[in-house]
């Protein structure tokens, strides 16, 4: 029976009914993980329908009201599942109305009062709480009429969690941005649902905490808010911060950052698009550079992720205030705090990029990401209108230590994977055999629903394909800059730049030599053990056609690399 039951997600998804002739509640919590509910709905015709939370279905205690009231006459009809609030706005229309409200009395009214009198930042809390446990990276709260679905990023892919009453939803959220958010990071003094807003929202779970990163926007038909989770310390000691390796780097490439930070000057910048593990992979190296000792190390971040031993880390909020921004203010004095290294969180603007050109001219190891599409587009961002830095500046020797892009990529599940010969046709196949060399037989694709070891609680895996994942990876494109390099690029030669880069590769597509390879190339690789369902690697760069200019692999089918 457990597997066969449907799940309802609002109140609006059960049946009609006559009464509600038995409703039991296991917690006195309104929001509570071991939350408990079963109620029994009287249908027409003396039948019944139970509807429980998940973990109380087939409990002893759904078995006993099915008894009950099966000896005074009434027939099963049916049972589901329903999320948490279906039996809240249940319980609050019999306590209007008594054992004989029905379905219709419970209308509009019913529902405001159910969202007055429920609690908002808890329900707010809960979600996030829910998000957490998941593994999720990010919240999107997706509003449409009457209906707020929440969906959840896991493993960089979005998954549907709960639905819920559009009204309780807007306040949970009203609340948190008004109430709740850094009072400096408000775009505005209260939540407005046809405004873009963003905020910087702190929240404690137990001993945990967190920052959320709020943005919202207007939709058709509705609002969409995006809550990104930003992982903070709990106590002020250091975090579990990962090696280089564990995060998915080669060896060839953890070579090639160690040389690069074991330079006395010079930055290493770090692009990528927003939650593609740029900060993790700082610290990472940060990490490494602390354990050597004999430097002084200072972080400014908006805010602090990760809590690095040996390193001072200054969590600064920035504020849409240039003139009064405590974070641009920290990464002035800076230098006055007579580091070896810093690490600066982003630079996004005229004024952020200037200070990292006068630590890094000073003699000064600088950390920091860069919003840009590949390594060497970094110098582009850099060197554009809204940074600003003299191209020339950028390509001196002494300024790159190096130019680094990083994607993320869903790890296929180890216990439930399946080999891609049955589940992709040849066709599919044979473009990675054909263009890159690679032996199809070692391809896995990702199972559809997951398994015991991957799914998560909370996440609905009734809709989507390739969802068995167990974390993600790194895929990157390391660059050293050299001489040559360097000066294609002071002459805005780009694209030959690109090729420079690509002319470098010396082993082809199935070695985990990284080296002459973009982030596309490090993933093939992946692809090519089974790591990465091939599913993935188009949904992240494209068509694996558009690569085939690159050539097939060094001696394979008579093509060379170039």
């Amino acid at each position: 029976m457990a597997g066969s039951v449907a799940h309802l997600a609002q109140y609006e998804d059960l049946p009609d009914f006559v009464s509600v002739i038995a409703l039991s509640l296991h917690t006195s919590k309104k929001i509570a993980d071991d939350y408990k509910a079963i109620a029994v709905l009287e249908l027409s015709d003396m039948k019944m329908f139970i509807v429980s939370t998940k973990n109380a279905l087939c409990s002893m205690d759904w078995f006993q009201l099915h008894d009950t009231q099966r000896r005074k006459g009434y027939i099963l009809a049916g049972s589901a599942t329903a999320e948490q609030i279906v039996f809240e706005m249940l319980e609050y229309g019999r306590a209007k109305g008594g054992d004989s409200v029905d379905q219709k009395s419970l209308d509009r009214r019913f529902i405001a009062d159910v969202i007055a009198n429920s609690q908002p930042i808890g329900i707010f809390t809960q979600m996030v709480r829910d998000a957490v446990a998941s593994g999720a990276s990010d919240i999107h709260i997706e509003v449409r009429g009457e209906v707020a679905v929440v969906r959840v990023r896991v493993d960089g892919v979005m998954r549907k969690t709960k639905s819920f009453p559009a009204e309780m939803m807007l306040d949970a959220v009203s609340t948190a941005f008004t109430v709740l958010a850094e009072e400096l990071s408000r775009t505005d003094a209260a939540f407005n649902v046809r405004l873009a807003q963003a905020a910087m929202i702190p929240i404690e779970l137990g001993a945990r905490r967190f920052t959320l990163r709020y943005q919202s926007h207007p939709a058709v038909g509705g609002v969409d808010v995006v809550l990104r989770i930003l992982r903070t310390s709990s106590t002020g000691g250091a975090s579990e911060v990962r090696t280089l390796a564990s995060l998915g780097y080669h060896p060839s490439q953890v070579e090639a950052l160690e040389m690069a930070i074991a330079s006395a000057w010079g930055g290493v910048f770090i692009a990528g698009i927003t939650g593609s593990g740029k900060t993790t992979t700082l610290n990472a190296m940060l990490l490494a550079m602390a354990e050597q000792g004999g430097r002084k190390l200072i972080s400014i971040e908006d805010p602090v992720e990760y809590v690095v031993k040996g390193v001072s880390h200054l969590s600064i909020q920035r504020t849409n205030n240039d003139s009064q921004n405590p974070f641009l203010n920290a990464m002035r004095a800076f230098l006055r705090l007579d580091p070896d290294i810093g690490m600066f969180g982003e630079i996004r603007d005229e004024l952020s990029g200037e200070i990292a050109q006068a630590a890094i001219e000073t003699g000064h190891k600088i950390l920091t990401t860069v919003h840009a599409t590949s390594a060497l587009g970094i110098v582009s961002r850099l060197t554009s209108k809204m940074i600003g830095l003299d191209r020339l500046t950028v390509c001196n020797p002494e300024f790159i230590s190096a130019l680094v892009y990083q994607v993320l990529l869903p790890r296929s599940c180890p216990e439930c994977k399946r080999p891609a010969k049955s589940v992709m046709s040849s066709a599919e196949l044979d473009v990675y055999e054909r263009l890159f060399g690679l032996d199809p037989s070692g391809f896995h694709c990702a199972s559809d629903r997951g398994c015991d070891k991957c799914r998560v609680s909370g996440v609905d895996y009734s809709e989507g394909i390739r969802q068995g994942t167990a974390g993600v990876k790194v895929a990157a494109e390391v660059v050293l800059p050299d001489e040559a390099l360097l000066t294609l690029l002071a002459a805005r030669q780009d694209m030959e730049a690109r090729n420079y880069c690509r002319s470098l590769r010396r082993s082809p597509f199935d070695s985990p030599d990284m080296q002459g390879k973009e982030a596309w190339g490090h993933a093939l690789y992946d692809v090519s053990i089974g790591e990465v369902d091939p599913f993935y690697f188009q949904n992240t760069f494209g068509n694996p056609k558009s690569f085939a200019h690159c050539g097939a692999n060094p001696g394979r089918h008579g093509v060379s690399s170039e």
